[in-house]
């Protein structure tokens, strides 16, 4: 599954995925990594690194999407958010004028429920985007009018790809 890690510092995108023998596979762009976790004590892990053989202890407390993670260099936080919640994010963040709807992971659009020049309210159906056999369906995160339409139907997007235009 994809994930968004939100730091003070930026954003990261990884994929994790649990195999059959217990470890995790971590993707962070070209790299990828086996890693080894394993829940000591309430909130002590270790976590160790199978390439290098690296281990460390890590104390993870959560609360919602937001976690604290201490580590041999000090606490870090971070917020963990599947690609749809960092895209809502992100437009809740940006307030009022002008938006556009970005696909938060590859896929194929399954349908549109708006044209150009809609009235359109926070929450309601923009664009509905299939992945990973998932139906995803992206909403406006404000009230306005849909200014442009650049996807339809059956077309194949990238991440990051604009789908919809909303303007005050």
């Amino acid at each position: 599954m994809r994930w968004v890690i939100r730091t003070p510092s930026g954003d990261r995108e990884f994929e994790v995925e649990r195999r059959p023998d217990g470890l995790f596979r971590v993707v962070d762009g070209e790299r990828e990594r086996l890693v080894d976790l394993v829940r000591l004590n309430g909130s002590l892990s270790s976590m160790r690194c199978t390439e290098d053989h690296r281990s460390w202890k890590v104390l993870a407390h959560r609360e919602g999407r937001h976690w604290r993670i201490g580590l041999w260099r000090g606490d870090v936080a971070l917020e963990v958010l599947s690609p749809a919640e960092a895209v809502e994010a992100e437009s809740t963040a940006a307030g009022s004028g002008s938006a556009t709807v970005k696909a938060p992971i590859p896929g194929k659009v399954v349908a549109v429920k708006v044209a150009e020049g809609d009235a359109v309210e926070p929450g309601q159906p923009l664009v509905v985007l299939e992945a990973m056999k998932m139906e995803n369906e992206l909403v406006a995160e404000r009230a306005g009018t849909v200014r442009a339409v650049h996807v339809g139907a059956g077309e194949t997007v990238d991440a990051g790809t604009a789908l919809v235009e909303i303007g005050e």
